[in-house]
């Protein structure tokens, strides 16, 4: 009887090679309690070096079983060894045992084919469990033909594929007809292409490819990679019920381009010609992506629905043609020029959005992955394959976020950078991130997400599109350095329109380097909020790197979302081999190793040194390679290493550096050099090259000496032009440890810093200079110029920007010795402006970084040599800074031209500067003595602010609006920093900060609470809905425990800030609206301030009333504060009064305060109590003394709108305020002056200009209740103004200059006599019919009458003389009358209505003569007629201008379109050839009447609307009056010819074609002159340049001497 086992006949000696096939696998478990949830099992087969492994499968009755076939390759002698896992739903794979033998020894146990044996247990836990785990299955072993065991796998794939795709059905018939159609003109394929014998050969033929160019480094990477995605795309067509015969027809050109796998010749062939063969590779994979994305909609139905047919069979042409030619390329040995076809976006976004400047967008240069910093080809490809494989996953519930842990030099970045290289060949990196701790200024979390959205459009045009679409017009956002923000706005909102095809891979390397854990929590919380939410765009994947620290586990735990692999769970024998290759490769050609140690013994030798640390490995490779241990040979320096054994407890890269540098510095004076040395590395904010630092310490032979034999511990020693940093992490930790350096122990004392300071003061001496970068013209900002980024690398070196940024921070850490303080006194006073022209240029690369830079510098300094002269000097620089920041940032020129210039005459600084600085502007009226106290205009509401807060830190600023939203400041740089979610439904009306910063707190009118994460702008909390009425304020309690809340509907409650429950209410007690509340300081009162006109003190935990209530205001109280001390309240009124009350007493204390002469908004103490500030509706603020009321400072005047809110930063320096006018702004508490302001000038919006009938005055109305008349050619008062008791809606002068016709908010039509100050009473008591406000008046040309046009809907005539009304009221229009006009000759009148129609009226009888003009689709604001009476010019609300026949009511011309706001005001010059319009957009056009044509314009030298507009009688002027209360007169002439000169809100003057001119401040727009400017009056600051001998273009070099 035959007794051989069958198996094993068929090897004949143990080197033949053999085909292996494992099945039929079984695992029998020990009997255990039901548990609820079924036990998973994995089981990994290895037979040398090949590991394969079952997929998971569930323990039914103890047993687990697999219908898997396994292939593998090997011999008698075989390493064979199979590991059971328990797969736990929660936490790492659990090691059960294992089995161990050769392939020989399994052969030998086989029963009929089959093994059963226990298995051995893991007891690395030092536990034994005494159940047994028996392991069964069949194995069959016969002599290998030509398919070896990887085409086996994946042939089984195949058939498995194919018994499933047998039952599925066709594409329907009627789309075979329309794809027959779409084909028309293609060669015709005789073959009927299937499934089966298109997709099944492909992985056939891919799996035969796979196993040939195994060995080869070029393309075997993009191979595995292809064979991912294909594997992938297979899965979801096998998942498919119904495939297109389109998809089938792409897989049959895939596989058509493979046949050449089965020519004898196919491995030399393939080595022959790599390039091709990757490129062909790349591109399968590519048409792999699109397959797997088209065809995973759940029908063929649905994707024809989503995806037209050209579009797709467009996309598949394109595959099928570059697959083609690609193969044609190969076969003929030619490399094609193109790339790879590549279709990212299923569904292409038309109209791709003009092109937006991202350059202010925070970016990480350097950050980017480096291709040499990837594994060796052929070492971790398991772990990288099964990385692939989670990147690749087509499925829409598959996870985003694959996060790779491991311990220091456990290998994970190179792991990173492999991944990053291998899909940056296909054309699939959107991004990689290394973050870096010796590089935390460049890389850090406040640049994280936007320079990855920067990559990502970069890598797509329609990416970008949407990028811009989201980010234009809103610098604050494209500056955001709030992850939350920029992950949101820049990443998800982009995607959210975009279909993506295939996935997007973003690398993060070294998360945990990104910052201690209080910088990075920002950036890991806005990744778990936007992961929990399922936000990450579905094809977006991350690969992201770490150590396993306590703080990234916790917000990337394992979930459907997040795939954990660590480093740790690789078998540490297969990491050996990894390291054993990796050594064997870096020292391959050193063969006296292999003489000293044979058989390879010098490798295993260092494989057991490593302790399993690739970096152990590749420091030592490094070491022994010669970069270290001067004057010893190669196997020495092995030796050295081999030689030291490792302590128990010492980590083995401690160990191996204390080696390394004991070799290096042996004496104690070299290591005093290296500990000197080393110290100026490790204390460096940014590393610098050895280059720098040589320039740097002038050449000092010490750094070179002591740098440059460390090759193996520091990147950048053998390359001088790289920054020199540990090449791992653990080198600069181990440094800076004296337990574990030891004798190499750095220690970083203030001597490092001064030596390091002063070499960078040495620099800057040496460097600086005027024009550093050859600028040739003024008119060009820093972003225009097109070779500026070359020229500042090449003119500003790295060692001079980092010595122009980090001077003082170095400095500051020493003594301020006189020695020291003559150096940086020196410094300061002569290269002042050569360092900020620094700045400024760096800026273009880092907008934000670099003027921060020079902020902290002068703060620091100001610090450092307090009491000292250059403290002084540095408090003034940080004025300049701040004030002349967006000249810092945009334009370097008009440093000098501008800013300089612009000095207040009494600052020290303007000295430094004076006897270099010559022809330049200067300013002629209104120059400050010193430092105005507005800081910072800040611009983005869209709506009145209606309330600011300060952080408790004083860092950053909230404001809410009417606009519903949020918006979170920096108020040192005037920077947008994050923009909460928009939740709220209504207007905010109040916000808070937490006691910590960490949250807001914001009340709306749409009656809700909510609570937000300070940081992330994230709701964490709410809506809280209790109130029955709009919510108005809310504050919290001193310890962050509670927030108090009141409202409309006259209650007060208390929240718990943890749980937003309601846990006191309600105070009850006022008897109409709270309108304000605050804790005291011990938390135990609360003070309210009602529209009762009572102030009442609360128990806080109680809600009883402590007092009686506070009473003595006689209208609304808007606002009350505790004193620090909690002894006494403030009070602020509609009543125009504040009030100081003692809280021991109960009564007010003090009762002043009246210089607002509106109301009183808000009121707030300053941190020492020593001061009040008030903020009034009157546009101002004021400060007081708290003590005795006396007035301090101001009005402090900026605003031109209502002053809401103001308040005091937390060290009493600046105050935030928010007005109606949609701005914050910030002001200087302490050394501000204010500016000057005249007493000439209206105080609130200009409604109405109108010249005297010879042209020698200007008359204006304004809501500021008076009417002035101007000199029209000195701005002079002609006349004191008259004071009226309402609003001035309209004015216009008698056509004999005697009188002033007005009409007024009183509903009074009145006439003023400038002569001699009296109105005339008999006619305004006379004119009072109006029921309501009258907007407009006109009168007759003979003077005898007056039409004025009201609200109330009606127009109506009057005797100029009698004041009596001698017609009745005319009626017709259907609402408000906003405009009314004489006829030249008298014969008519014209209205023009809210209604959108003109009338034209008779004057004698009141009949309407003609019908109504219609044309206009909104408001008409404005009428006047032609000089020849002909012809009526409307303004309306469509923002359009039109011009009828008077008779007829036929639009004649028009509509003008231009404005892109409300027309609110047109006039006719003299002649009738123009017409002037002004606008809501803030600017004047002028108009041909004829032909519509705009002749000239806009004109923007208005900041807010313009409300009236008029011709001097010459034609030679236009008046226009404004809502920024300024009235300005234009030279028509210069309009012509130089019109072309405009003052944006950003303060910038331009020519028409966007250069700049020059730079006013904010508080200076309102009322600056420009060229084309005669007169210019405000009761703000006027402004005036003499530009006679301004130098500016391309001869601003000249103003430097």
């Amino acid at each position: 009887m035959d007794t051989t086992n069958p198996a094993q006949s068929t090897i004949q000696n143990a080197n033949v090679a053999t085909k292996i096939t494992i099945n039929d696998i079984q695992l029998r478990t020990p009997a255990r309690r039901r548990l609820l949830v079924a036990t998973r099992y994995q089981i990994q087969f290895s037979v040398d070096d090949t590991p394969r492994s079952t997929k998971q499968a569930k323990e039914k009755m103890n047993c687990v079983s697999w219908n898997e076939n396994l292939y593998f390759d090997g011999n008698d002698r075989s390493v064979f060894l199979v590991k059971v896992y328990r797969k736990p739903h929660i936490g790492p794979d659990k090691l059960l045992g294992s089995l161990t033998d050769s392939i020989g020894g399994i052969l030998e146990k086989l029963k009929n084919g089959v093994l059963e044996e226990p298995l051995e247990q893991d007891t690395s836990n030092g536990k034994l469990d005494s159940s047994r785990i028996n392991i069964k299955f069949a194995l069959t072993a016969e002599k290998r033909g030509d398919i070896g065991g990887d085409e086996l796998q994946a042939t089984d794939a195949v058939n498995k594929a194919t018994e499933m795709i047998s039952a599925l059905g066709p594409t329907p018939q009627i789309v075979g007809a329309v794809d027959s159609a779409i084909n028309t003109g293609q060669t015709v394929v005789t073959k009927v292409q299937t499934f089966e014998n298109t997709w099944g050969v492909l992985l056939q033929r891919m799996a035969l490819f796979n196993q040939t160019v195994a060995g080869i480094a070029q393309i075997h990477p993009y191979t595995s990679l292809a064979w991912s995605v294909i594997s992938a795309a297979n899965q979801v067509l096998i998942n498919q019920q119904n495939r297109d015969d389109r998809v089938i027809r792409l897989a049959g050109t895939m596989s058509d381009v493979f046949t050449f796998v089965e020519d004898a010749e196919c491995l030399k062939e393939v080595k022959a010609h790599t390039e091709p063969i990757k490129v062909l590779i790349q591109q399968v994979t590519e048409c792999g992506y699109f397959i797997a994305e088209y065809a995973k909609q759940n029908s063929f139905w649905t994707r024809t629905a989503k995806y037209t047919f050209s579009d797709v069979d467009a996309k598949i042409t394109d595959y099928e043609n570059k697959l083609r030619d690609l193969k044609a390329a190969f076969l003929e040995g030619v490399t094609l020029q193109s790339g790879v076809t590549v279709f990212r976006m299923m569904n292409v976004v038309q109209n791709i959005a003009e092109s937006v400047d991202l350059n202010d967008v925070p970016y990480a240069a350097g950050a980017r992955y480096a291709e040499e910093k990837g594994c060796l080809s052929g070492t971790r490809e398991y772990l990288i394959r099964e990385i692939c494989d989670i990147l690749n996953n087509p499925d829409k519930d598959a996870p985003r976020v694959c996060l790779l842990t491991g311990v220091a030099g456990s290998g994970k970045s190179a792991v990173a950078h492999s991944i990053a290289r291998l899909y940056d060949g296909q054309e699939r990196l959107g991004s990689s991130y290394c973050f870096l701790r010796s590089d935390v200024t460049r890389r850090n979390p406040q640049n994280f997400f936007s320079t990855i959205a920067l990559d990502l459009s970069d890598h797509d045009p329609q990416y970008k599109a949407e990028l811009c679409r989201v980010v234009k017009n809103n610098r604050s956002l494209r500056t955001s350095e709030s992850p939350s923000e920029q992950v949101r706005r820049l990443i998800i909102d982009p995607t959210k329109h975009l279909h993506t095809i295939g996935p997007l891979i973003i690398v993060v390397d070294a998360l945990d380097e990104s910052g201690g854990q209080s910088n990075r929590k920002d950036l890991l919380l806005a990744f778990f909020e936007q992961i929990t939410e399922n936000n990450l765009p579905t094809n977006l994947r991350f690969l992201i790197t770490a150590r396993p620290e306590r703080d990234i586990l916790d917000k990337l735990p394992s979930g459907p979302q997040i795939v954990h692999k660590q480093m740790g769970d690789i078998a540490q024998d297969i990491v050996d081999e990894d390291i054993d290759k990796f050594i064997r490769h870096s020292l391959h050609q050193y063969t006296e190793l292999e003489s000293a140690w044979p058989n390879q013994e010098w490798c295993r030798l260092l494989v057991r040194h490593s302790q399993h640390l690739f970096q152990w490995a590749s420091t030592a490779c490094k070491f022994i390679e010669g970069d270290g241990a001067i004057g010893f040979n190669i196997r020495e320096r092995l030796k050295i290493l081999l030689q030291h054994k490792n302590d128990v407890g010492v980590h083995p890269l401690d160990e191996l550096y204390r080696t390394i540098l004991g070799q290096l510095f042996t004496l104690n004076d070299a290591q005093h050099r290296f500990r000197e040395v080393m110290a100026v590395v490790l204390v460096l904010k940014e590393p610098l090259s050895l280059t720098s630092l040589s320039a740097l310490f002038d050449r000092d032979t010490n750094i070179q000496e002591i740098i440059k034999p460390m090759g193996s511990l520091l990147d950048g020693a053998l390359n001088e032009q790289k920054p020199i940093r540990p090449l791992h992490t653990s080198f600069g930790d181990f440094l800076l440890d004296d337990a574990r350096s030891s004798t190499f122990h750095v220690n970083l004392l203030p001597h490092h810093s001064l030596h390091l300071g002063r070499a960078l003061l040495a620099c800057m001496r040496q460097k600086l200079k005027f024009n550093i970068c050859d600028l040739k013209d003024s008119r060009l900002r820093n972003t225009a110029i097109p070779d500026l980024a070359i020229r500042v690398t090449v003119a500003i070196p790295p060692y001079l920007a980092y010595s122009c940024q980090y001077w003082m921070d170095h400095l500051q850490h020493t003594q301020c010795i006189p020695e020291s303080l003559d150096e940086v006194t020196s410094f300061f006073k002569n290269f002042f402006p050569f360092w900020l022209e620094v700045i400024s240029l760096l800026s273009l690369s880092s907008p934000v970084s670099c003027p921060l830079a020079a902020l902290r510098t002068c703060t620091i300094l100001k610090q450092w040599a307090k009491g000292h002269e250059i403290a002084s000097l540095a408090t003034e620089a940080i004025q300049f800074i701040q004030l002349f920041a967006p000249i810092i940032r945009e334009s370097t020129p008009h440093l000098y031209l501008s800013a300089m210039p612009q000095t207040p005459s009494s600052s020290p600084l303007s000295q430094i500067w004076a006897n270099n600085l010559q022809s330049h502007l200067s300013v002629i009226l209104g120059h400050p003595a010193g430092w105005p106290g507005e800081v910072h205009t800040l611009q983005g509401h869209t709506d009145d602010v209606m309330c600011v807060a300060y952080s408790p830190d004083g860092s950053q600023v909230v404001s809410g609006s009417a606009d519903r939203t949020m918006r979170v400041w920096n108020p040192t740089t005037g920077q947008h920093v994050a923009t909460p979610s928009q939740l709220h439904t209504a207007a905010i009306s109040s916000v808070a900060y937490s006691p910590d910063g960490c949250h807001i707190v914001s009340a709306s009118r749409d009656r809700t609470i909510r609570v937000w994460d300070a940081k992330t702008g994230q709701c964490i909390a709410g809506p809280l809905q209790e109130h029955t009425q709009p919510v108005t304020c809310v504050a919290y309690s001193p310890n962050g425990e509670h927030i108090a809340s009141g409202s409309n509907d006259k209650t007060i409650r208390i929240w718990s800030a943890n749980t937003g429950h309601c846990v006191v209410g309600l105070f009850q007690g006022h008897t109409d609206s709270v309108n304000s509340l605050a804790y005291s300081h011990d938390g135990c009162q609360i003070v309210s301030g009602s529209r009762d006109t009572t102030i009442r003190i609360w128990n806080a935990y109680t809600g009883q009333c402590v007092a009686d209530p506070l009473l003595g205001h006689t209208s609304s109280i808007f606002s009350v504060a505790y004193s620090p001390d909690g002894s006494h309240i403030v009070s602020g009124s509609h009543d125009n009064t504040i009030k100081i009350w003692n809280l021991t007493t109960g009564k007010c204390e003090v009762n002043l305060f009246q210089g607002h002469i509106h109301r009183i908004n808000s009121v707030a103490y300053s941190p020492d109590g020593r001061h009040i500030v008030s903020a009034s509706s009157n546009f101002t603020i004021m400060i007081w003394n708290a003590d005795n009321g006396q007035h301090v400072a101001g009005p402090i005047q900026g605003h031109t709108g209502p002053v809401t809110s103001a308040i005091y930063s937390s060290d009493g320096s600046y105050i935030v305020s928010g007005s109606w006018d949609k701005t914050v702004r910030v002001w200087n508490a302490n050394t501000g002056h204010p500016v000057a302001t005249t007493s000439q000038g209206h105080t609130n919006r200009v409604t109405s200009v109108a010249y005297s009938p010879d042209g020698s005055n200007i008359v204006s109305g304004s809501l500021d209740w008076t009417i002035q008349v101007w000199n029209a050619a000195t701005g002079q008062y002609a006349a004191d103004p008259f004071h009226h008791t309402h609003s001035i809606n309209s004015v216009i002068y008698s056509p004999d200059g005697t009188h002033i016709i007005f009409g007024s908010g009183a509903n009074i039509t009145g006439a003023w006599n400038p002569a001699t100050g009296q109105c005339v009473v008999s006619m305004a008591v006379s004119f009072e019919r109006h029921t309501d406000p009258v907007l407009s008046v006109a009168c007759s040309p003979d003077g005898s009458h007056i039409v004025s046009g009201s609200e109330d809907r009606t127009i109506r005539i009057w005797d100029t003389h009698t004041g009596q009304c001698v017609a009745d009221a005319l009626f017709g229009h259907t609402r408000w009358v906003y405009s009314v006009a004489y006829s030249p000759d008298g014969s008519h009148i014209a209205s023009g209505a809210m209604d959108n129609t003109i009338r034209v009226w008779d004057s004698t009888t009141g009949q309407c003569v003609a019908n109504p003009f219609q044309g206009h689709t909104d408001a008409v604001h404005s009428i006047a007629y032609s000089p020849n009476g002909s012809h009526i010019v409307s303004g309306s609300r469509d923002k359009t201008i039109r011009v009828w026949n008077a008779v007829t009511g036929q639009c004649v011309a028009g509509p003008f379109q231009g404005h892109t706001n409300w027309v609110l005001s047109v006039a006719y010059s003299p002649n009738g050839n123009h017409i002037v319009s002004g606008s809501e957009d803030n600017t004047i056009r002028i108009w041909d009447p004829n032909t519509g044509q705009c002749m000239a314009g806009p004109f923007q030298g208005h900041t807010r609307p313009v409300n009236s507009v008029a011709f001097s009688p010459d034609g030679s002027h236009i008046v226009s009056g404004s809502a920024d209360f300024s009235i300005k007169v234009w030279a028509l002439q210069d309009l012509i010819l130089f019109g072309e000169m405009h003052q944006q809100e950003d303060g910038w003057i331009e020519l028409s074609d966007g250069a700049c001119f020059c730079w006013i401040p904010s508080w200076a727009r309102h009322a600056f002159y420009l060229p084309v400017h005669t007169l210019v009056t405000s009761s703000h600051h006027t402004y005036k340049f003499d530009f006679s001998d301004f130098l500016y273009g391309e001869s601003w070099v000249l103003c430097w001497k």
